[in-house]
């Protein structure tokens, strides 16, 4: 046993000593996390200063998630919440005989809030007849691929949370903690960040990444707020995922993005990937048809485009994560069949070669996909995490108010650090926006849920002599 007093300017704990050599824990948190780095996107240095709250035993859980740490931290009425695993895993799906993880919030009033995370629902009271959407609590998990860290956030608003509130946080199902941890709210909401949508000075290319869910561009109920939002963002290059049986698509943009003197949109069509290009395309062979690759060339540039939509569902080691690992390894065939210079032409002396690789990767089983890419040290592919225009939240998929998945990040951009430089980019939500910037963008209100994805805009800008 033992007894362990933090304490600071923003963080109180207390550990109390229990009988018969059991170790519970009774934590009163005041807890202070900025919202500049408030991000729910698997990645974890935003909580290098929030001190654990709760310890418990490995080896004491009843199934997969065997909880060792737990985090607390608030803004406003929002709970931001992470908890360590020993396993690998999955936080919403899995095997059935893993078992499920239950999220405990005792709130003020004798309510009680119920998060079921591989049951994927929440419920009040034990009313499990009456699921809470996830849209009303702001809900959202990371990562949606398998890891041992998770992080959730939760707006208690809908139960009159407010700062000097305090509630009372269980885990149950796979495992539970020794003591609740009490949870005392004290931090102000504050004003979200606003980006700029507009270029920065230097770009060479502005590149849009789009699932249109289920062939949007051609759906007439849907034209003219995908035609606001598509234009809303003026990109050179656009790539779109599903739309997997539409055809004619220079014709379709041709109507919803009209080009200056009448130039045709260039287009390449692989299944459901479409690039549409304001610059002529030079097509590549894909190895399977979850994906299109394209390059553009200029007198000193060459951008090789791969727009991806990996397989859905599934979880780490199921078939679906399995396929999308081989989906991956023939992206890497033609990744190294670029940089082994097969797709240069007779004039390319001089040139040099940057490559972006964006679309629907659905990491909902393993994180394999992801590394396999960016581990190719040789090509120097980084990751760019996108934040929204409006806030910090990097998700890109929200599903719907009856989607049992919650919210999460399921789009990636790629790209050649050694031959581009990022500029701008921001996860575009028009139901963000205030006035002003509705008014800029042109853009109604309601235009972004047009689809279950978020539309993705990148700036790159060419670096370093040709050649490199």
């Amino acid at each position: 046993m033992f007894s362990e007093v933090l304490n600071g300017k923003s963080w109180g704990c207390r550990w109390i000593q229990s009988f018969l050599f059991a170790i519970t824990f009774s934590l009163i948190l005041i807890g202070k996390l900025s919202a500049s780095v408030v991000r729910i996107d698997g990645e974890f240095k935003d909580w290098k200063d929030v001190k654990v709250c709760a310890y418990d035993p490995k080896g004491d859980a009843n199934g997969a998630f065997d909880i060792t740490k737990v985090y607390a931290a608030s803004q406003g009425s929002i709970l931001y919440l992470r908890f360590d695993v020993v396993s690998l895993l999955n936080l919403q799906n899995g095997p059935r005989a893993e078992g499920t993880l239950l999220v405990i919030i005792d709130l003020p009033n004798n309510k009680q809030l119920m998060l079921d995370t591989r049951g994927r629902r929440a419920f009040l009271n034990d009313d499990l007849k009456e699921r809470i959407p996830w849209d009303r609590l702001k809900y959202v998990v990371g990562p949606t691929y398998a890891q041992n860290e998770f992080e959730i956030q939760i707006d208690l608003s809908e139960f009159n949370i407010d700062r000097g509130d305090a509630i009372s946080i269980q885990f149950n199902g796979s495992d539970q903690l020794s003591a609740p941890v009490t949870f005392t709210f004290s931090q102000s909401s504050e004003t979200p960040k606003r980006r700029s949508h507009r270029r920065d000075l230097g770009t060479d290319v502005r590149i849009v990444s789009f699932n249109t869910y289920f062939e949007g561009l051609s759906d007439p109920d849907r034209e003219d707020a995908m035609g606001r939002l598509l234009n809303s963002v003026n990109g050179d290059i656009y790539c779109f995922q599903e739309e997997w049986k539409t055809e004619g698509h220079g014709e379709i943009l041709k109507r919803l993005m009209p080009l200056k003197n009448k130039n045709p949109w260039h287009i390449h069509k692989i299944h459901g990937n479409v690039i549409a290009s304001k610059y002529p395309l030079n097509i590549l062979p894909s190895k399977n048809n979850r994906y299109a690759a394209a390059y553009i060339k200029s007198a000193e540039n060459y951008l090789f485009i791969i727009n991806a939509h990996l397989s859905a569902m599934g979880y780490i080691g199921s078939k679906e994560d399995r396929l999308r690992i081989r989906q991956i390894n023939d992206i890497i065939v033609t990744i190294d069949e670029i940089y082994r210079g097969q797709y240069d032409e007779d004039d390319a002396h001089g040139t040099k070669s940057g490559i972006v690789i964006v679309g629907d990767f659905n990491l909902v089983g393993s994180r394999t996909p992801l590394d396999l890419i960016i581990d190719k040290k040789v090509y120097g592919l980084k990751d760019w995490l996108i934040p929204n225009l409006i806030g910090e939240s990097v998700i890109t998929w929200r599903g719907g108010s009856r989607a049992s998945f919650s919210p999460g990040k399921l789009d990636y951009i790629i790209y050649s650090t050694r031959t581009l430089v990022p500029k701008n980019g921001f996860i575009l939500d028009s139901e963000l926006l205030n006035r002003t910037e509705l008014k800029q963008l042109k853009l109604d209100v309601a235009d972004s849920k047009l689809s279950d994805h978020l539309l993705i805009t990148v700036d790159f800008q060419f670096s370093g002599p040709p050649g490199n």
